[in-house]
């Protein structure tokens, strides 16, 4: 369902763009940056899910009472953003449930990074969360 509505959308902006004789008519330009199709949700999770790790393997250096609990929430978001990505290879009619529960592990996930504040790594994580997090839920949307 979501392909077919992201194929409907672009063809439509494609016809749109050949008559006003646009030359470069990419879903992304058409939309101004916003048109989100399954391939960019996917690859945002997994974008997600490997800087939540790396960022769980940059904490261990220092592990203190405040980094074992954001390991624990980095290691939680990087399981779920994949458990979503693979969802949406396998087109399953459930990836949208997935796509709400990611949004929201990715949201908390990034909160957690930031109150670290100075650590660059965890702002790097934190912005790719909130990117996946947004991501899924124009998914989310885009399914109901």
């Amino acid at each position: 369902m979501i392909q077919r509505r992201t194929l409907l959308v672009a063809g439509a902006a494609l016809g749109l763009a050949k008559q006003a004789g646009a030359q470069d008519v990419s879903p992304a330009h058409v939309a101004g940056g916003s048109m989100m199709t399954l391939k960019d949700c996917i690859d945002q999770c997994m974008a997600s899910h490997k800087i939540c790790l790396e960022t769980a393997a940059h904490m261990l250096v220092d592990l203190s009472s405040t980094s074992a609990s954001v390991i624990t929430i980095l290691t939680d978001c990087a399981e779920i953003c994949q458990a979503t990505a693979n969802s949406m290879l396998r087109s399953s009619v459930l990836h949208p449930i997935l796509c709400g529960a990611c949004a929201e592990a990715c949201e908390r996930c990034a909160q957690h990074c930031l109150r670290f504040g100075s650590d660059p790594q965890l702002a790097r994580c934190a912005g790719t969360c909130r990117e996946c997090a947004a991501g899924c839920r124009m998914m989310v949307s885009m399914a109901t």
